[in-house]
């Protein structure tokens, strides 16, 4: 079960800072007591004020964890990477967990799968563990769903359009509900003084408060706090519902002590003669002393006996909120309350339910069911004890981010939702705080019935207009510290994680002399990452459009990829770096589309055909720093970023000469010929496959290097290997951890000339 303060503070999305205390405190002691009040944002500032003085791991995980809870995920992110990259990050057991669901709800799934799969190899947390393995699932239901043909079906879509600023503000706002078609009815974040507290964390109280809007014309009118008798002075009133047959509007009281503690009851009011009457506690089992119940809604049965579904983490549920119905006899007298039950309630949280009467449909909002990222809207046809399966409402509604208290119009083909989705009015981060949203149905273009389609005619060469393409990394990334030459990691995974240090290189240059000094450099840094990183990021994607249509029109492709490093590390360190970096590229290209190119690779096609040149930093330009101890210059400079890069480049169609396929499958990446010794000779042998159906011989063959001779090699006998015999020269060669060696090869009758890099490593 999640924690109530959790749990609530997603709902209302608290960002609002408190006053600081007189008396002498660390700003960790403040931090810490902001915290366990539940006012996050209060205890971030705290705690990165500590940071800048003593900026350790334990530090940056308390920032963290701040924000995570207050829901600014890039900041989440940014600071679990700093413990995540530290020596000290195995003292977090839960720290992959965390990061990947911040990943999550920043729309990164594929980040977010990489960190829920290291999670998983040591998790020892069996709740965490579960929702791991289902959060491994969504994710995956997110990349499978991107065209959202496994999302909702129906032949509509939302138009979702952000209320003005006459509804929204830079805090909170959830829950709107029309009622009639000119009332609107909501809940709203309000900062109210608290006189005569002693305790300056809580001198002023943070309320969610109902506020209603009149619509004069196609827009509503500025809100204004509603006057029915339902707020109260010191607790948050919210989460309306309205009963229009019995005249009644359910509504939500909860605590307002602090945040960490906030039990919720339903309550409702009742409208004689056109006043509303003083709220009353709604009878029966609603409310349980002990738990919270609140997000009330209403529906119907066919005689118009009033159902009221409720939310409520009270015992007897499957796991955390459920929703649970009680049906209101006369209008007056809750019976027994039900559990929904399956398929609509899960072991995790589903919440802010929603019944339209019209259509039969309950609409509410999960965190368990697949989904975008954390709560998504689901719709269920049914009633009472009988539901369908829930079904997600799509991209055109969901986000990756919380989507909450979705509401229908009288008309069925309009409403409104609460999300705290990027573009929301913000205080501090702009995923920090809910706002409402409107949306209308519009009709979806049908699709075509999908048939066998021919090859498409792409425009051959159109990719060499993109060409080259530089594609940037953070130091020692991918896998930092990793002895190994080849990574699991893709492109777009260390790519994301790079985009969200943008602060961190300006961090890094902040005692610049002067501020026209330091401003310069963050333009800098800006261009940067704007066309640099990003720029290229989107050119790598046109790329591989363009390169998946060539190999449908039935070209033959040769493309090189070469790797790059800054000085920082040894020589040897960075060879092995960059052969991490192309191998993330070549891991993007195999996965892209679902792994549709790799069935033109290699021996299992052989359509394209990737050259691998790892240079490390032996092309670094020179007056970049290697100095580890001035890291603003050798690892934040955008003179040593520019240098950790792949290229792709020299991207040839290998039938430009000749109709003739080559009977030559030469490998996809360099081959890998052994280890040799400097100071004597070696000879080398490079056994090829080949499909040639009659013997036939080489007429062209070349090696890239002085040192390297031809001393023969085989004829190319159907069934047999080709061999080609070299001779290294290594008497005057330095030892090296990897080397290639570029190796053209053609066949006797055909004009189709092949590259091969063979890549070796000399030791003393």
């Amino acid at each position: 079960m999640k924690h109530k303060y959790t749990f609530f503070a997603i709902l209302i999305m608290f960002a609002a800072a408190v006053p600081q205390r007189v008396a002498a405190q660390s700003n960790i002691e403040q931090g810490d007591e902001a915290f366990k009040y539940g006012y996050y944002k209060t205890a971030a500032d705290h705690y990165r004020a500590e940071y800048r003085k003593n900026a350790t791991p334990t530090v940056a995980y308390k920032i963290a964890e701040s924000y995570r809870l207050s829901n600014d995920y890039a900041r989440a992110i940014r600071y679990y990477s700093v413990v995540e990259q530290s020596s000290s990050a195995a003292i977090y057991p839960h720290l992959d967990y965390f990061l990947a669901s911040m990943y999550r709800m920043a729309g990164y799934a594929d980040s977010a799968m990489y960190f829920y799969q290291r999670y998983l190899r040591t998790a020892n947390n069996e709740q965490l563990e579960t929702r791991a393995r289902q959060e491994l699932r969504a994710c995956q239901w997110v990349i499978d769903t991107q065209d959202s043909t496994k999302a909702d079906e129906s032949t509509y879509a939302y138009n979702v359009k952000h209320e003005s600023k006459n509804i929204n503000t830079e805090y909170s706002e959830s829950g709107a509900v029309l009622i009639g078609d000119s009332l609107l009815l909501f809940s709203s974040m309000r900062e109210i003084s608290k006189p005569g507290s002693k305790d300056a964390i809580q001198s002023d109280l943070v309320l969610m408060q109902l506020f209603q809007a009149d619509f004069s014309g196609s827009e509503p009118n500025k809100a204004v706090l509603n006057n029915w008798g339902l707020n109260q002075k010191e607790k948050h009133s919210c989460n309306a519902a309205y009963d229009p047959i019995h005249q009644n509007i359910y509504f939500t009281i909860c605590d307002a002590d602090d945040f960490s503690n906030i039990p919720c009851k339903i309550y409702v009011s009742h409208r004689n003669k056109g006043k509303w009457q003083k709220p009353r506690l709604v009878g029966g089992d609603i409310n349980i002393n002990g738990t919270s119940s609140t997000h009330p809604a209403v529906g119907y049965l066919p005689d118009s006996t009033a159902i009221l579904y409720f939310v409520s983490d009270r015992s007897g549920g499957l796991g955390g909120f459920d929703i649970w119905y009680s049906v209101i006899n006369d209008g007056k007298n809750p019976a027994k309350a039900v559990n929904l039950g399956t398929p609509v309630n899960t072991v995790g949280n589903e919440i802010t339910p929603f019944y339209d009467n019209i259509s039969g449909q309950l609409y509410f909002s999960s965190d368990w069911h697949l989904g975008f990222g954390g709560y998504d809207v689901f719709r269920s046809q049914g009633n009472r004890d009988f539901w369908q399966e829930p079904v997600n409402l799509g991209p055109s509604l969901n986000s990756p981010a919380n989507d909450l208290y979705f509401s229908v119009n009288e008309d069925s083909r309009s409403g409104y939702l609460t999300s705290n989705r990027r573009g929301s009015f913000f205080v501090s981060d702009n995923t920090c705080c809910n706002d409402i949203y409107s949306w209308k149905l519009e009709k979806k273009q049908p699709r075509r019935r999908k048939i066998e389609e021919p090859a498409p005619i792409a425009r051959k060469g159109a990719v060499h207009t993109i060409l080259p393409i530089k594609l940037y990394f953070h130091n020692d990334e991918p896998d930092p510290k990793s002895k190994l030459a080849t990574t699991t990691t893709n492109y777009f995974q260390t790519y994301n994680r790079y985009m969200f240090m943008r602060s961190d290189y300006k961090k890094a240059h902040t005692m610049a002399n002067g501020n026209v000094v330091y401003d310069s450099i963050c333009d800098a840094i800006d261009y940067f990452f704007d066309y640099d990183v990003q720029y290229n990021c989107e050119r790598f994607e046109q790329f591989l459009n363009l390169l998946l249509d060539d190999l449908k029109a039935g070209h033959r492709i040769s493309m090189t990829v070469e790797g790059y490093a800054s000085p920082i590390h040894t020589s040897k360190y960075n060879e092995l770096i960059s052969k991490r970096r192309i191998a993330s590229i070549v891991n993007q290209i195999m996965e892209y589309n679902k792994g549709i190119l790799t069935k033109y690779m290699g021996s299992g096609g052989g359509s394209l055909q990737i050259r691998e040149v790892a240079y490390g930093s032996s092309h670094a330009a020179s007056g970049v720093s290697d100095d580890r101890s001035q890291t603003n210059k050798s690892v934040y400079s955008v003179e040593a970023a520019r240098e950790r890069r792949i290229e792709i480049l020299d991207y040839q169609y290998l039938e430009d000469d000749s109709s003739l396929i080559s009977c030559l499958h030469l490998p996809t990446r360099a081959m890998h010929i052994g280890t040799y010794f400097t100071g004597e000779y070696a000879d080398i042998q490079v056994h090829l496959n080949h499909t040639a159906i009659s013997e036939t011989t080489l007429d062209f063959i070349s090696v890239g290097s002085p040192d390297v001779k031809v001393v023969g090699y085989s004829k190319l006998t159907p069934g047999r290997e080709l061999i080609i015999y070299l001779r290294m020269d290594n008497r005057k060669a330095e030892p090296t951890v990897s080397s290639f060696l570029p190796l053209t090869l053609r066949v006797a009758g055909e004009q189709i000339t092949q590259t091969m890099f063979l890549e070796y490593t000399l030791e003393k």
